[in-house]
């Protein structure tokens, strides 16, 4: 039980993903000028942002199983721990770092009107879920997890898909909320937009320091250990 509710909480924390929000507001803002057809666009976004976060797992799966004695080997590795930590202080001073606060016009971000239409939805959706998570730290301690599980092949697949469907429940929740605003409701929905964003990220800040300082926690901890051993 302690090793799901461990993978549950990486994946909620990956699931905050403040950028897919904001393309996603964007849809929506863009098709209630047109007229219709949000729920579509936005499904395929996010429905690529999960196809690229199932990639990523499988990959990194493969990686980290087939190279299990050297990650294994990493936290025996005083130089390793130093550079954990190092990452950890870079990740806590940008969890410490306030964002400049964004315009309300211009909260469809430049994504939903450039890359999206260049690249188009479902594969913008696939490289942001493959971005996203290949720079979260969180994300690459539910693979170690998986990875170093000792169950069947079935069942690390399993663990994947259960993975990946928590880390975009939130980009849903957001577009089953926006489908059901009728046009009446835009200006109210718009402006719950914005609060919605800027909960998000101070969340994202306070997840961001909460990683930095547990790998800055972890890293101290078996330095500390290491340099024992050494002495």
């Amino acid at each position: 039980m302690q090793y799901y509710l461990s993978l549950l909480g990486f994946a909620a924390i990956d699931s905050v993903n403040l950028l897919a929000f904001a393309v996603i507001a964007g849809l929506w803002l863009a098709a209630s000028g047109r007229g219709g057809g949000f729920t579509s666009r936005a499904a395929r976004f996010t429905g690529g942002a999960f196809c690229g976060i199932i990639l990523l797992s499988l990959v990194s799966v493969w990686v980290i199983g087939n190279n299990e004695e050297f990650v294994r080997s990493l936290f025996y590795n005083l130089w390793a721990m130093v550079v954990l930590g190092v990452i950890g202080l870079v990740i806590t001073v940008m969890g410490l770092r306030r964002p400049a606060e964004a315009k309300e016009d211009n909260v469809e971000a430049p994504l939903a009107q450039s890359v999206l239409q260049r690249f188009g939805i479902m594969a913008t959706g696939v490289c942001l879920g493959v971005i996203q998570s290949g720079t979260s730290a969180p994300f690459a301690a539910g693979m170690v997890l998986i990875s170093f599980s000792e169950t069947p092949w079935w069942s690390k697949l399993l663990q994947i898909l259960f993975f990946a469907i928590i880390a975009i429940l939130p980009s849903t929740g957001l577009i089953i909320a926006l489908s059901r605003v009728n046009s009446s409701g835009v200006a109210a929905a718009t402006r719950r937009i914005d609060r919605f964003l800027a909960h998000g990220r101070v969340a994202g800040r306070v997840l961001t320091l909460v990683v930095g300082v547990a790998l800055v926690i972890l890293a101290a901890v078996r330095i500390v250990q290491l340099t024992g051993l050494l002495a």
